[in-house]
């Protein structure tokens, strides 16, 4: 594997185990973003991976772990890079995701102009599709393991979605 993310593979910037709480979830995004800071990742792709690692960990504790409080809950983050941008891997021990597949790309339908009447949630799914490459969820040994990518700003399938 070489430094820069070259032609080996990815690189692991940091590997994380914390509790699935709001706290944990927190200070887990407060470290992978000095992290990602101290490498030199560009401002637009970490504020990218804030925004998915905050929908996908807020899911993890709010779901898959909502009758599991008494487990010990936790979550595993592994964060790489290469050329082309972050690779996202996280694992929990929460209950499996319903029909064993991922929420869809479609936003909650908002009737009306009034924020207050405005669904609760629903966007977080939508949203995370909408920024990442190579999303996948498998279950094995009783643990969820989600992936996915958030390509750099110069990958060409992120300008043209940009332009548009």
């Amino acid at each position: 594997m070489t430094s820069g993310g070259g032609i080996l593979g990815p690189r692991l910037l940091i590997s994380l185990h914390f509790p699935a709480g709001p706290d944990g979830v927190r200070h887990a995004l407060l470290t992978v973003d000095a992290t990602l800071h101290a490498e030199g990742i560009s401002d637009d792709l970490r504020d990218r991976t804030q925004i998915a690692l905050a929908e996908a960990c807020n899911n993890i504790v709010e779901h898959a772990y909502c009758d599991r409080q008494g487990d010990n809950p936790s979550i595993t983050l592994d964060v790489a890079s290469d050329r082309g941008g972050i690779q996202i891997t996280l694992r929990d021990k929460g209950g499996p995701m319903p029909n064993g597949q991922l929420p869809g790309a479609v936003f909650p339908q908002i009737a009306d102009d009034d924020p207050l009447l405005w669904p609760e949630g629903g966007f977080g799914w939508p949203i995370l599709r909408s920024m990442a490459r190579a999303l996948s969820m498998s279950r094995c040994h009783g643990q969820n393991i989600l992936r996915f990518r958030l390509p750099g700003v110069d990958d060409p399938l992120q300008s043209r979605q940009k332009a548009m």
